[in-house]
């Protein structure tokens, strides 16, 4: 498989876009694709890094002052006409030798107007965004982050045909954070250790404001690891708390995880870093630095997930040593943390990798439902596609869903309930059977981001398999298809199926198992 990604980093745009990008793609490249980075030199450039990496790099030209002529409200951050930007794209493409499979495009100045200018150099696109500003042209668009109107607010920016992948859930986290999410434990007791990074563009001066007031705490025993990537200061900061033997500076660390893992709270910004606290249960206060974390440290502080000071220009020293004061009094905020263990696992980079990889040949297995498997079980079948071809076509309220899944898990041997995944443990599909006697009615859906890969068949063959294993008696199996429901249709017969009966809108299959 061949990958290009077309983002950028600067001392504007920040590090986070090229960051999360290069998660992905070393994501990507361990499952034997081909990487190439598609990036403009910007001051603050990561090009190197990416090198470092092991990535090929292509640049494209000088960044130039441009004055946008409409289109995102960051069209400034190109550095190029985006016309100009596009036709530099499609040349860097040309050299790459071969087309590729997928373009994923991170950048908040690009739009589908760009996105339908490559359309033709590539078999599939992926835009990455966290706005939704602005219309996109693509197939699969991500969104990592946590808003309280998620399902909505990409309504009438996406074509028909595309498949978002929203919310914590997808987040691009190296997979340390996976590995030390099984580790770590909610946070309780007194704090004991405080970590501060706000990123590499601080230019707000939040590192210096965060760490003398805790060093106003005087809390002696407290210890406190500063990441000064973005502190313009960061050279006198050092200075003034030289000797404290309790402070420990850190700079250009190629993952933050190992600090977050051991900190009982954190100060930081509603950045892409929201997701690394959250997934090892870091408690912590968050200053917004720019207008698209707002909404963001909003949802967080809705659900409890952590605490919003404000937006930097509305947080005082006072006022932060206060609040940090209050927070170390209380001790570590154990509801807090492991809610943020709750909703991010760490294992975003797998499943956006699965739905940019997986293929009908992919190796698939079964295994039971469980309880923790309800919220995803409630988006699969909520999912607009699934509704069409359900037969009670209404969307299922959460509390209808938990009760429905509560009978379904206990009603031992007269149910058996499945889900459907890669071999390391991404979710593909659920299938669920339902004994009649002494055969059983099969269910199944795929989630939408692994449609139209030919998987139909496959599902069906593995849980029929499941089933056939854990009930060896059980005779015929029979499936309900809605007479509009083609893909279902063809996946039936293909599997050998055969028509038992038709009227009142539906098919009726029957097969031996």
């Amino acid at each position: 498989m061949q990958v290009a990604f077309r983002t950028d980093a600067s001392r504007t745009i920040g590090s986070g876009h090229v960051a999360r990008c290069l998660t992905l793609a070393e994501g990507l490249r361990e499952s034997g694709a081909r990487v190439t980075f598609i990036a403009r030199p910007h001051p603050g450039n990561l090009n190197e890094l990416l090198r470092s990496r092991g990535f090929e790099v292509a640049e494209l030209g000088a960044p130039q002052p441009t004055a946008p002529r409409g289109g995102p409200a960051h069209a400034h951050w190109i550095g190029a006409d985006w016309r100009d930007d596009a036709c530099e794209t499609r040349a860097a493409i040309g050299r790459l030798g071969a087309r590729p499979d997928w373009l994923i495009v991170d950048h908040y100045g690009l739009d589908e107007r760009w996105e339908a200018e490559l359309r033709g150099e590539t078999a599939a696109l992926l835009a990455v965004d966290d706005l939704a500003d602005r219309r996109h042209d693509c197939d699969l668009l991500l969104d990592q982050n946590l808003f309280e109107n998620a399902a909505t607010r990409y309504a009438g920016r996406l074509p028909e045909r595309c498949t978002a992948m929203l919310g914590p859930r997808y987040a691009l986290l190296q997979p340390v954070y996976a590995q030390l999410h099984e580790r770590v434990a909610p946070r309780a007791g007194p704090v004991r250790r405080a970590c501060i990074y706000f990123g590499t563009a601080d230019v707000h001066g939040m590192t210096r404001m965060a760490l003398l007031a805790l060093l106003d705490l005087s809390v002696g025993e407290l210890e406190i690891d500063v990441v000064a990537d973005g502190a313009d200061d960061a050279a006198a900061l050092r200075a003034c708390v030289a000797g404290r033997g309790n402070v420990r500076f850190h700079s250009r660390l190629p993952t933050l995880a190992h600090l977050l893992a051991d900190a009982d709270l954190a100060v930081g910004a509603a950045g892409a870093t929201s997701w690394e606290r959250l997934c090892l249960g870091v408690p912590s206060l968050v200053i917004t630095l720019a207008e698209n974390q707002r909404p963001v440290a909003a949802a967080l502080a809705a659900k409890g997930l952590a605490q919003w000071l404000g937006h930097y220009d509305q947080v005082s020293l006072s006022g932060l040593r206060e609040a940090l004061a209050r927070r170390v009094a209380a001790g570590a905020d154990t509801m807090s943390s492991a809610a943020g263990l709750a909703l991010v696992d760490g294992a975003g980079v797998r499943r956006v990798r699965a739905a940019l990889m997986v293929s009908a040949q992919t190796p698939l297995i079964a295994r039971a439902a469980a309880a923790g498997d309800e919220a995803l079980l409630l988006e699969w079948a909520n999912d607009p596609v699934t509704r069409r071809y359900s037969f009670d076509q209404a969307i299922i309220p959460p509390e209808q869903h938990h009760r429905w899944l509560k009978e379904r898990l206990g009603a031992g041997r007269n149910c058996l309930l499945l889900i459907i995944e890669t071999e390391d443990g991404v979710a593909l599909a659920t299938a669920r059977f339902d004994r009649l006697g002494a055969d059983w009615r099969i269910n199944y859906s795929v989630a939408a981001q692994h449609r139209r890969k030919g998987l139909g068949p496959r599902v069906l063959e593995v849980a029929l398999a499941s089933l056939a294993r854990t009930y060896p008696e059980a005779a015929f199996v029979w499936g309900r298809v809605m007479a509009a429901n083609e893909p279902s249709h063809r996946v039936f017969r293909r599997l050998g199926f055969e028509v038992a009966s038709e009227g009142g809108g539906a098919v009726e299959y029957r097969r031996a198992l």
